[in-house]
């Protein structure tokens, strides 16, 4: 009996050592995926925009901070709709410039650069999706730039 609860009471001490550190592990992940999945949105959308042949369309990337997601937009239509999962959240204190739109113009250029935080609510981790103002480039970084020229 006594070698039963002593086992017992090592595989507990191992759990209570070894749960926090996966669960820490997998949010980290989680972020990251949900970074990089929002960066292949918004690259898929710049390529949507250039390939379009319709000087008409706008096409733009729309951030609902109050609802923590994303809209990948056509002039005033949402075409997809991206929710965040719950444990994370648009920070919008660290993205820069505060901007709620994204717009592509017909050759897949931004109307401006800057970045979008993606925040983990229980850890504080932070993301960022860059975007750069004249070429376009996409990034996700665990880092936010140093200065307008990172981007």
């Amino acid at each position: 009996m006594l070698e039963v609860l002593v086992s017992t009471a090592i595989s507990a001490t191992l759990l209570l050592i070894a749960v926090p550190a996966v669960l820490n592990d997998l949010s980290k992940y989680a972020l990251y995926i949900t970074a990089r999945q929002m960066a292949t949105d918004i690259r898929g959308w710049q390529q949507q925009a250039l390939t379009a042949m319709d000087d008409t369309g706008t096409y733009l990337v729309k951030f609902d901070f109050s609802r923590e997601a994303y809209y990948l937009m056509r002039n005033t239509a949402v075409l997809e709709a991206r929710r965040l999962p719950v444990y994370l959240d648009l920070d919008e204190e660290w993205t820069k410039p505060p901007y709620y739109e994204l717009r592509f113009n017909l050759k897949g250029v931004p109307s401006t650069g800057g970045r979008v935080a993606l925040r983990e609510k229980l850890t504080g981790k932070r993301y960022y999706v860059i975007v750069a103002p004249v070429a376009g480039r996409v990034r996700v970084s665990p880092h936010p730039p140093r200065s307008e020229a990172d981007y």
